[in-house]
């Protein structure tokens, strides 16, 4: 053992006259078996490849070191960096600095990103392995690079993802406070409604978006039944469901999306043989009260239409003049504008003029801020220049001054005002009929009842 630990030292240091005090202190001791040296990858013997030419493609191993005892608390600044696998971590450092080319990355933030690769390279459990995204994760609090070294690992197949899913942490967050069985069945049915079922009862994939609103309204009824000493969701009394029910009080939408949710927790245990009967079947769960869309306050779109900053003027202009969906914003890219229109997956929108002159500055902003990035989207930060991925969420929720729902119904609105055709709000904002006619409604039987009276115009 001692003498391998000193190859590998000499190999991964260079200095050929390693002695044995010098690797057995380095700090790790790899313990190996016999006729398992195979598995160490080594430099084939071939002549040098070309320096800035791209370096011979590597796969990860498949076979993993198991952990005999848990590895102390340790911390990653304090490593030395030492690959376990030199081969590896030079192969990956030649790409590093491709891809930091290619996206126009700085000196110091590359020379970043090579220390936090060298040390989750010398952490790692299994040298030549994929790289667990829990030790990546683990550079965030240091100081050191670790968002983009997710990103670059990933792309080149060295990532092993196994950190439990934000939603699944949501899920064991919410139903925490419920006993068991009730917490593993809840459990049972959120996840196989999230991923799918293949095998007889088959059960499609839902969006995580309908899940967390079925449980988010089903939980007070949950609560109060797990209160009553009612645990198990597969006895449950549908007269005591109802009793419940009907004790939160629940009017309007809320009673409908409430008594819908709690329809589809108990209808998939009993389709999937979990309960022999269903307590909700009969419950009445009643049509969705839909509300007349409102105009909304002016004041504040004017003042984020006149901010200096070219981003949150060109991002408010695109949902004031053009009612886009914040998903369609992120994902526009540089290709998807010309100088007269905006072309969208299923529309194309002709750009007023107000809106070409904010998004020209902010394309004036970009070139200037960001010259040699190589990221397609519109829109950047100084986080997403680095990559090519669109823009966060929550930063471009700060750019505009309201709900993009209450900005996106002002202006379909204000259009239903001044022309009420279904079909041409169809056609500029991307709505079915259906969807369109609640904006137009309003305003077409104001006309039919009182034919004499012009139809009613936007206050300014």
């Amino acid at each position: 053992m001692c003498w391998l630990q000193r190859a590998r030292l000499r190999r991964a240091t260079g200095d050929a006259h390693a002695t044995y005090d010098a690797a057995l202190g380095c700090g790790w001791v790899q313990l190996s078996f016999a006729n398992t040296r195979p598995q160490e990858r080594r430099p084939a013997p071939t002549r040098p490849a070309d320096p800035d030419g791209p370096p011979p493609p590597l796969t990860p191993f498949t076979h993993r070191q198991l952990t005999l005892f848990g590895p102390p608390p340790r911390t990653l600044t304090a490593s030395d960096g030492v690959a376990r696998d030199p081969v590896l971590a030079n192969w990956l450092e030649r790409n590093l600095t491709t891809w930091a080319r290619t996206r126009g990355w700085s000196h110091s933030t590359l020379t970043r990103y090579r220390r936090g690769l060298r040390i989750v390279l010398a952490v790692q459990d299994t040298p030549g392995g994929p790289v667990p995204a829990s030790t990546v994760h683990e550079l965030t609090g240091t100081g050191l690079a670790a968002r983009l070294l997710h990103e670059f690992l990933t792309a080149h197949g060295f990532l092993d993802d196994d950190r439990p899913q934000t939603i699944e942490t949501w899920l064991a967050r919410t139903i925490a406070h419920l006993p068991e069985p009730m917490t593993s069945q809840l459990t049972h049915w959120f996840t196989t409604r999230l991923n799918g079922q293949t095998t007889p009862p088959r059960s499609l994939a839902r969006s995580p978006v309908t899940l967390r609103l079925h449980l988010r309204y089903a939980l007070p009824v949950l609560t109060r039944l797990a209160a009553a000493g009612l645990s198990d969701l597969t006895d449950i009394p549908p007269a005591r469901l109802r009793e419940e029910l009907a004790a939160c009080q629940l009017s309007g939408n809320d009673y409908t999306n409430t008594a819908s949710a709690l329809r589809a927790v108990f209808g998939f245990l009993h389709t999937h043989h979990l309960a022999a009967s269903n307590p909700a079947v009969h419950l009445r769960v009643g049509t969705l009260h839909r509300t007349i869309p409102l105009p909304t306050d002016t004041a504040p779109l004017r003042e984020a239409l006149t901010s200096p900053d070219p981003a949150r003027a060109a991002i408010t202009a695109l949902l004031v003049f053009h009612a886009l969906h914040i998903a369609e914003i992120r994902a526009l890219t540089l290709t998807d504008l010309d100088q007269h229109r905006l072309h969208l997956p299923k529309r194309t929108v002709l750009l007023a003029d107000p809106v070409r002159e904010r998004l020209t500055t902010y394309l004036t902003h970009r070139t200037k801020t960001w010259p040699h990035t190589a990221n397609p989207h519109l829109f950047l930060t100084h986080r997403s220049a680095a990559t090519t991925t669109p823009v966060s969420a929550p930063w471009i929720h700060r750019q505009y001054p309201s709900s993009s729902h209450l900005l996106r119904n002002d202006r379909i609105v204000n259009e239903a005002q001044a022309t009420a055709d279904a079909r041409m709000i169809c056609e500029l904002f991307g709505l079915s009929f259906q969807a369109a006619t609640r904006y137009t409604r309003p305003y077409t039987d104001a006309a039919t009842a009182q034919p004499g009276r012009p139809r009613p115009g936007r206050v300014p």
